[in-house]
C-alpha cells in the first residue's frame, strides 16, 4: 500500500505537467490564430502529405543516432549542456514570442540595418534567461522542459495539417515501440539524459522512509528483491535496522511524449477554429497516459509512451466522430 500511494502521487504530478503543456499550448495556438482566416491558416501549413511527414521521421531517427553516438564517445557534460541550451532556446523562444504579443504592442526598430520587433527581442531575451536559469538552478528542469515542449508542439501543430499530425504520430508510435523494445536505444538515451539532468525529460524523484510493518508480505518480498543493496549501504542500512525501509521512487516522461499530443491538438484546433476537437484529442491523450502509468506500475520497466497515447487519441477522435457525426449532437 505505501508503494502504491507514492506511485499514485507521482503519476498525478506527471499528469498535471502533461495537462499544463496541452492546455497552455492550445491557449497559445488560439492566440496565434486569433482573427486569421481559414485560407491564411492553410497557407501556414508546410507539411500536409505523408511524404513530407517521412522527412521529419528520418530527421528524428538521424538525430537520435547522433545523440547516442555522442553519449557514448563524449565524456563530461559541457557539450550536452550546449545542445540542451540550443534546443531550449529555440523551442522556448516561440512561447515567449507569442506571450509577449499578447501583453505588449509590437513596435519596429532597426539594429545594424535589420528590422527588429520588440516582441522578437523580448522572446529572445526571455529564452536566453531561461537557459541561464536552468543551468544555475538544476531544479528548474521540469519547468524548462514544459516550456520547451509547449514550443515544439505548438510549432509542429501550426506547420502540420491535421491529417499529417495523425500520420506523424502513428509513425512515431511504431518508432517508439522499436526504439524501446527492440533496439533499446531510446532507453539508453533516457538514462543518459536523466543522469545529466537535461531538460529533455520531466520527472518526479522521491526518497521516503516507510515503516516496514506497513508493507504486505508480497510488497516486502518485492522490495528485498529490487533493493538487495540497501543493507550494504552504510547510509541506508541504519534505516533498515530501525524498522524503516528507504523507498526510492522515480517516474519520468520524455518531452516528445508531451509535445506530440499537443501537436495533434493544435492541428485539430485549425480544423474549425474551436476547442471541441482539440479537447477530445487531449482527453484521449490523458487516457493514454493513464494507461501507460498502469502498465508501468504492473511491469516495472521502461515503456514507450507514444503508442498508448496514440491509442487514447484514437479513442478521443472516435468519440468525437460518434457524437457529432453519428448522433448529430
Amino acid at each position: 500500500m505505501p508503494l502504491r500511494v507514492i506511485e499514485t502521487r507521482q503519476v498525478a504530478q506527471i499528469l498535471i505537467m502533461f495537462m499544463i503543456v496541452q492546455f497552455f499550448g492550445l491557449f497559445l495556438a488560439s492566440q496565434v490564430f486569433s482573427g486569421a482566416t481559414y485560407q491564411q491558416i492553410s497557407g501556414a501549413q508546410v507539411v500536409s502529405s505523408s511524404v513530407s511527414v517521412l522527412f521529419y521521421v528520418v530527421y528524428i531517427i538521424l538525430l537520435s543516432a547522433l545523440l547516442i553516438f555522442l553519449f557514448k564517445i563524449v565524456k563530461g557534460d559541457k557539450l550536452f549542456i550546449v545542445i540542451e541550451g540550443a534546443v531550449v532556446f529555440i523551442a522556448s523562444f516561440f512561447v515567449f514570442l507569442i506571450l509577449s504579443g499578447i501583453f505588449t504592442t509590437s513596435t519596429l526598430f532597426y539594429i545594424s540595418g535589420s528590422a527588429i520587433t520588440t516582441n522578437f527581442l523580448i522572446g529572445a531575451v526571455a529564452a536566453i534567461l531561461l537557459v541561464i536559469a536552468k543551468n544555475k538552478m538544476q531544479r528548474l528542469r521540469n519547468a524548462t522542459a514544459i516550456i520547451a515542449s509547449v514550443g515544439v508542439g505548438l510549432v509542429l501543430g501550426i506547420s502540420f495539417s491535421f491529417f499529417a499530425t495523425v500520420i506523424f504520430m502513428m509513425i512515431l508510435a511504431v518508432y517508439d515501440f522499436v526504439a524501446v523494445f527492440i533496439t533499446k536505444h531510446m532507453v539508453t538515451m533516457a538514462r543518459a539524459m536523466s543522469s545529466r539532468n537535461l531538460a529533455f525529460l520531466v520527472g518526479v524523484n522521491e526518497v521516503e522512509a516507510i515503516p516496514k510493518s506497513s508493507f504486505s508480505s508480497k510488497e516486502l518480498a518485492d522490495y528485498k528483491k529490487e533493493n538487495s543493496g540497501v543493507k550494504k549501504s552504510p547510509a541506508l542500512s541504519q534505516f533498515y535496522r530501525s524498522g524503516m525501509l528507504p523507498v526510492v521512487a522515480r517516474i519520468e516522461l520524455g518531452t516528445g511524449d508531451l509535445a506530440v499530443p499537443l501537436m495533434v491538438a493544435v492541428a485539430a484546433y485549425k480544423v474549425s477554429l474551436n476547442f471541441v476537437l482539440s479537447f477530445f484529442v487531449i482527453f484521449g491523450a490523458v487516457l493514454g497516459l493513464l494507461m501507460t502509468a498502469f502498465i508501468l506500475r504492473k511491469y516495472k520497466r521502461a515503456l514507450p509512451a507514444i503508442p498508448p497515447l496514440l491509442f487514447g487519441v484514437a479513442i478521443g477522435l472516435s468519440a468525437y466522430v460518434f457524437i457529432f457525426n453519428v448522433l448529430h449532437l
